[in-house]
């Protein structure tokens, strides 16, 4: 199980393949095995890179508030470590945020880069509730409520009734850190790229559900509107976690193009 020792954390990543770099961030609360359905589909041609951020997962950190840089530094530190000078870049949610930061800091180690489920700031509404579901953790309550909530916004109403029909409910994670998730909150409620989105100059792909309820579609819109000639990709009755199959063709279009 490897780890880097970068910015004064215990950093564990994945790294397999070989090829040209395709590093894959996640969002808040995931780890390593968020992209375990995407990742069979491009192992074999590519070198996939994923990592837990500070404050989830097994990575190791000094705990207490984190900035959204550090989310950014972090993610610079480990290309450095692993020797990568020039890579794709897919980002989910939280880590659509820090792959945007990444392309606007160091737009020279970037062959392309696809946000999935991004916002341009983090949204009144989700920062309300999840704040709220942290902060209960914290106080004591089950940190499986922090999973299930979540759930519930990031998933259709459609997929939820399917799942009754079959009998079965939806794995809540009970393993998660409040402490940590209240640092990747207090950063997801700094981001911003309102006003230089504009200048991201990697070529981008933008995928978003048109039933997500987290992050709604017109954020998603907001930064593909104002990336030049960013590709678009919006998916009929689909929330805020998308599989893997209704993206990948078009993802590895989308990366194959600028190899």
């Amino acid at each position: 199980m490897p780890f880097a020792e970068i910015n004064g954390i215990k950093m564990h990543y994945h790294d397999e393949g070989s090829g040209i770099p395709v590093v894959l961030i996640t969002g808040f609360s995931g780890d390593t095995t968020f992209f375990k359905g995407l990742i069979p589909d491009l192992v074999n041609d590519y070198r996939i890179v994923t990592f837990d951020n500070r404050g989830a997962g097994l990575t190791e950190y000094p705990g207490g508030r984190i900035r959204y840089q550090e989310f950014v530094d972090d993610t610079k530190a480990l290309l450095d470590y692993l020797g990568i000078e020039k890579t794709h870049i897919l980002g989910w949610s939280m880590g659509a945020h820090i792959a945007q930061e990444f392309a606007l800091q160091f737009p020279e180690m970037l062959k392309s880069l696809t946000i999935i489920s991004a916002y341009p700031y983090r949204p009144a509404r989700s920062s309300y509730f999840m704040n709220g579901i942290v902060d209960c953790a914290i106080e004591g309550g089950s940190p499986e409520y922090i999973s299930m909530m979540t759930n519930a916004f990031c998933f259709t109403e459609d997929f939820f009734s399917s799942l009754e029909e079959k009998g079965r409910v939806l794995r809540s994670l009970d393993d998660l850190n409040p402490e940590g998730l209240k640092g990747q909150m207090n950063a997801l409620d700094e981001f911003d790229t309102r006003e230089k989105v504009a200048n991201i100059k990697a070529p981008t792909l933008s995928i978003h559900g048109l039933s997500d309820i987290m992050v709604e579609p017109k954020l998603g819109d907001y930064i593909s509107d104002r990336i030049p000639d960013c590709k678009v990709l919006r998916i009929e009755n689909t929330g805020h976690i998308i599989k893997p199959s209704l993206y990948s063709k078009e993802f590895k279009e989308h990366i194959r193009n600028y190899d």
